[in-house]
């Protein structure tokens, strides 16, 4: 927990238009009925579509492309610079609920993660071996991208929050649920992590800096992408998995190119943690992957990120409370130290047997010194699942 405060965090994930829907006042005062202190808020979203069980007015919400839910200051940026979403009301809810008083507000804020950007600025997003562009996934060796970044948090830092929340200062990975998403090739953790790999002129030249042939790796990646997409087999998952590990030991320079991304990623998180102020606490989402060692698919280090800035906010998105409890305990063990560490559990579908298993999950999570937790997502979830996070939690004090 953050010094100076005694109440743990109990917070809930929301979309701006669902909060807008039902009001900010009536939004506090469900999650205070719910044992909610806090609020973690979209500032900054990508694109999507959802199914909303109780917004008022509409079912399924498609959400306008990689803009802020605030009002962006453009003088403080350079090259790149968002766009403000088109409703002046869904600029505002983070204000309405300051101003409402009840919850804390955190900047849920999707750095790198830019569809509407990178179509802006193809020069600055990540492609692979064969120099495919991925327009979704700002590339963090960029320094026009390593300057937006710091800008958008400095920028986020001025509205009424607590904090920001940063997820995808990273690389996204391959698969990642970009729409229309085709293949008749079964994917496999390998053939994924080689295609999610980025060598755009950025990371070459960050590459070059370390003395690493970026160039040659490239083409090695060609080769054994090219060899095993022209062969008649596919890797089951625990072959894949032996691949990627036989190749990570058996070429040094995929290793070493491996670290390169991880400790651009910190770099940056330090940066923006330089550049907000330190009233303003600065959390970051490592990983969508599942498990949460992982991470270092999308060049995220869990130790050097915990340290970069204030902590890291893991979102242990399991399908038992069982995997919950190993997930926990290996995250912690390789952060050491348990202060630095905040969890995120989904109180319903898919996980947690559809929520049933909350309640052991949340044991697991308090048992390994994780005192600040996070649900996931208002908007998303039905009543039910709700009503049953306020009885778990109400079990809880």
């Amino acid at each position: 927990m953050t010094a100076g405060r005694s109440a743990p965090v109990r917070s809930i994930y929301a979309y701006p238009w669902d909060v807008a829907s039902r009001g900010a006042r009536e939004f506090a005062a469900q999650a205070v009925e719910l044992g909610l202190n806090s609020v973690t808020l979209a500032l900054a979203y990508h694109a999507g579509k959802f199914i909303s069980p109780h917004h008022r007015g509409q079912r399924v919400v498609f959400p306008e492309d990689g803009v802020a839910y605030f009002e962006p200051d453009l003088r403080g940026y350079g090259e790149i610079a968002p766009s403000a979403h088109s409703d002046p009301a869904l600029r505002h809810v983070a204000a309405d609920l300051a101003e409402d008083g009840r919850l804390q507000v955190r900047a849920w804020t999707v750095l790198l993660h830019n569809s509407r950007l990178g179509e802006r600025h193809p020069l600055h997003v990540a492609r692979n071996a064969w120099g495919d562009a991925y327009l979704y996934s700002l590339c963090p060796s960029s320094p026009a991208v390593f300057a937006y970044a710091q800008a958008l948090c400095a920028d986020m830092a001025r509205q009424p929050v607590r904090g920001l929340v940063l997820e995808t200062p990273n690389w996204l990975p391959y698969a990642h649920g970009y729409h229309h998403e085709f293949a008749q090739v079964r994917g496999n953790l390998w053939l994924e992590t080689l295609l999610g790999l980025c060598f755009c002129s950025h990371c070459r030249h960050l590459a070059a800096q370390a003395d690493l042939d970026a160039d040659a790796l490239a083409a090695q990646v060609r080769a054994r992408v090219d060899a095993y997409l022209a062969a008649p087999v596919d890797a089951a998952p625990d072959q894949a998995a032996a691949w990627l590990l036989a190749d990570v030991l058996e070429m040094p320079q995929l290793a070493a190119y491996l670290k390169l991304r991880q400790k651009r990623v910190a770099d940056l998180v330090a940066a923006i943690r330089d550049t907000v102020p330190r009233d303003r606490e600065v959390w970051v989402i490592p990983t969508v992957q599942r498990p949460t060692a992982n991470t270092w698919l999308e060049g995220s280090h869990l130790a050097a990120l915990a340290h970069a800035c204030d902590g890291i906010e893991v979102p242990f998105y399991e399908p038992n409370a069982a995997r919950v409890a190993a997930d926990v305990f290996d995250t912690a063990q390789r952060v050491g130290d348990a202060t630095r560490l905040r969890a995120i559990l989904r109180p319903g579908p898919p996980d947690l047997g559809d929520g049933a298993e909350l309640g052991a999950a949340l044991a697991a999570v308090k048992a390994a010194g994780i005192g600040d937790i996070s649900f996931y997502n208002y908007g998303l979830l039905r009543n039910d699942r709700l009503q049953a996070l306020a009885r778990t939690l109400q079990s809880d004090r």
